[in-house]
């Protein structure tokens, strides 16, 4: 079992998730197929406060919000963590200085979809809701080493140029995403009789 670090994980994908809904940073329920609508790339980048992957990835992500056009790629944090939630990361995220808005995926549902499985994994879905990337955001595990290859950059690039020459999927690092065993139903079946 790993609790800190940047384990490798490989997981196969699930479906596109586009029915699934999101909880927004207004705290309105929205489904993934709006969020995705209009855009060329909508990037799902699964976060968690607590997760150092995540804070040293913090201002890669702040340059993909600057570097690609809003108008034809959208950026959003997801929020999976069973134990996380969505108040919890945005207050964190505010502390933090992070612009990316955080979106609550409160029973891992999306997170399942697309088989995220850590976090900060990133999933890009075209406008039809289609994965066309799932993988990091590049290869470098540790700050500072070399041969660094951008493979989030070279999907985005790719897809607004319209064609599809580039790594699809590549292998993620990170925390382990933590789901619920028992869902909603947790509340309700495992609380003593009056």
């Amino acid at each position: 079992m790993l609790v800190f670090g940047c384990a490798t994980q490989r997981g196969a994908l699930r479906g596109n998730g586009t029915a699934l809904t999101l909880i927004d940073p207004r705290g309105v329920p929205v489904a993934v197929g709006e969020l995705i609508r209009d855009r060329t790339a909508t990037v799902l980048i699964f976060w968690s406060g607590s997760c150092p992957c995540v804070r040293r990835y913090q201002q890669r992500v702040e340059a993909l919000l600057e570097r690609y056009p809003a108008a034809r790629v959208r950026a959003v944090g997801v929020v999976s963590n069973a134990g996380e939630t969505l108040a919890d990361a945005r207050r964190v995220a505010a502390e933090r200085g992070v612009r990316l808005p955080l979106y609550g995926d409160p029973d891992g549902r999306l997170a399942q979809a697309v088989g995220a499985r850590s976090t900060p994994t990133v999933v890009v879905l075209d406008q039809r809701g289609a994965v066309r990337f799932h993988g990091w955001i590049d290869n470098e595990r540790a700050a500072g080493e070399r041969g660094r290859e951008p493979w989030l950059d070279r999907a985005l690039e790719a897809m607004l140029a319209g064609h599809d020459r580039f790594a699809a999927r590549t292998p993620t690092y990170g925390c382990a995403i933590t789901r619920s065993l028992f869902g909603d139903e947790a509340q309700r079946c495992c609380t003593a009789p009056p």
